[in-house]
């Protein structure tokens, strides 16, 4: 349970929409749930860094009404978020967070790969704020973050506290969603593994997405085109190959626009690789495959 000693996260909307004391509902739970991703993710990464391999930690962030309990004042909409445990390690993803946003606000502008390269967390934290773009190009508004640490809690006097989230910040993320580099003639097989349309939106209209798993655990996005629908939906949860023009981002998953239509993987005939294989080196370790076994696991 929060209380006056807890490190607080404050978003707060300010100008366009916010400036009529109004927002719409879908674009402020949209904000919080993304910065709570952000935190989150953000702390996940911190915590692998320090030798954590399967961290699992939600900081206990709880949201923190005013001493009357509104949520707008004049000009803008605010809330809180109260970071309750794990606190050394909320903290320092709070100033990730800011550093991030400040960086993106303040870099020049340029292609994708122009000087923008990003940590692990970073990229994360910049993912999370592209899907919070719409504020700007919707509502005209911007987005105030600032974290407060209690003295009790000796707080960095070097670190950030506030940085914004506004239009400088959303045309650098619109520069950064163009591919660094591309990469035709690629097959890529794995588990498609989900199918989504998304044709709400005027960038995808003629286009489904898809997912693929590799065995190695790589996820990319795979943008189809309408004419590959019927022999694309048979093949939602098998293994597949794809052929097409692969496009690798900065921040995002790669992508792959398929060239041809996707076709279900050949089945893996393990034994027969083995009979094909076994003895193809007979002649240079001069034994049968059950002698070979044996100094390999030292019984000789």
């Amino acid at each position: 349970m929060a209380n006056n000693s807890d490190p607080v996260f404050t978003i707060s909307l300010e100008k366009g929409l916010a400036d009529r004391r109004r927002m719409p509902i879908g674009q402020v739970l949209s904000v919080l749930n993304e910065v709570r991703h952000m935190l989150i993710e953000a702390g996940r990464e911190i915590q692998k860094e320090r030798g954590i391999e399967c961290p699992a930690l939600d900081f206990g962030l709880e949201l923190i009404a005013d001493g009357e309990g509104r949520a707008f004042s004049a000009g803008s909409f605010r809330a809180s978020m109260a970071i309750t445990s794990d606190v050394e390690v909320g903290i320092e993803a709070a100033r990730r967070v800011l550093d991030t946003v400040y960086d993106l606000g303040k870099k020049p502008m340029g292609r994708a790969h122009d000087g923008a390269r990003f940590t692990p967390t970073g990229a994360r934290i910049v993912n999370r704020l592209d899907r919070m773009t719409f504020l700007q190009q919707r509502s005209k508004a911007q987005a105030k973050f600032q974290v407060h640490v209690p003295r009790t809690l000796k707080p960095d006097e070097k670190m950030r506290t506030k940085a914004v989230f506004g239009e400088p910040a959303v045309k650098r993320l619109v520069a950064l969603r163009e591919p660094v580099f591309s990469e035709e003639g690629v097959v890529l097989y794995g588990k498609l593994v989900e199918l989504k349309d998304r044709t709400q939106l005027d960038s995808s209209a003629g286009k489904f997405w898809g997912e693929l798993r590799r065995d190695n655990g790589e996820r990319w996005r795979v943008e189809f085109s309408e004419e590959y629908q019927a022999a694309v939906v048979p093949l939602f949860r098998q293994q597949v190959r794809i052929f097409g023009t692969a496009q690798y981002f900065q921040t995002r998953a790669p992508k792959l626009v398929p060239t041809e239509k996707p076709q279900p993987e050949d089945p893996k005939d393990y034994v027969a690789a083995f009979d094909e294989l076994f003895g193809s080196n007979r002649n240079l370790y001069n034994a049968d495959f059950e002698t070979l076994l044996r100094k390999r696991y030292g019984e000789d």
